[in-house]
């Protein structure tokens, strides 16, 4: 719910802006990572390393991630707001991963409710990843299309129009 939310707020905002939103954000987040860790750490001295249900490592997982997401609330209060491709970029891998948690814990982790032949299958595992590739490539692509199409442009500008295919 964190990332979807900040994400849906950094799509809002207007560029260069930061809000009151931001700093409950950021609070949150740093709570929340303040839960998940020791959660981690006590289920790591359970015999089936797990609490509640959760194994330990995704209790790690999921801390860190809203610690680095927490580290780029930080990045952006500090500087008073993102702009262009970087408010793109943090909108962008904020509902990807949002989606990518949401459709790994219902296609992976409920699989009891797929009918028996499905289960386990790569379909499921394809649907369950499939917005984590997307998060890949929207990120990359927000953050080196400009620079990976300039590349393209000042190469084919260099070289001489009979070398060019002709459409």
């Amino acid at each position: 719910m964190y990332m979807v939310t900040t994400a849906w707020f950094t799509g809002r905002h207007k560029d260069g802006r930061t809000g009151a939103f931001d700093w409950v954000a950021l609070m949150f987040a740093l709570g929340f990572a303040a839960y998940l860790w020791p959660m981690g750490v006590e289920a790591l001295r359970r015999p089936n390393s797990m609490m509640n249900g959760v194994p330990a490592a995704m209790s790690f997982f999921l801390g860190s991630v809203v610690l680095l997401a927490a580290a780029g609330d930080v990045r952006m209060l500090t500087r008073g707001g993102i702009t262009g491709a970087q408010r793109i970029g943090r909108h962008a891998w904020r509902m990807s991963f949002g989606l990518f948690i949401a459709s790994g814990s219902f296609f992976l982790g409920q699989q009891q409710v797929f009918p028996v032949r499905w289960r386990g299958s790569m379909v499921l595992l394809v649907l369950g990843l499939f917005p984590l590739g997307l998060l890949v490539f929207w990120v990359v692509r927000v953050r080196f299309g400009k620079k990976f199409r300039d590349m393209v442009k000042q190469g084919l500008a260099g070289q001489s129009q009979s070398a060019l295919p002709r459409l």
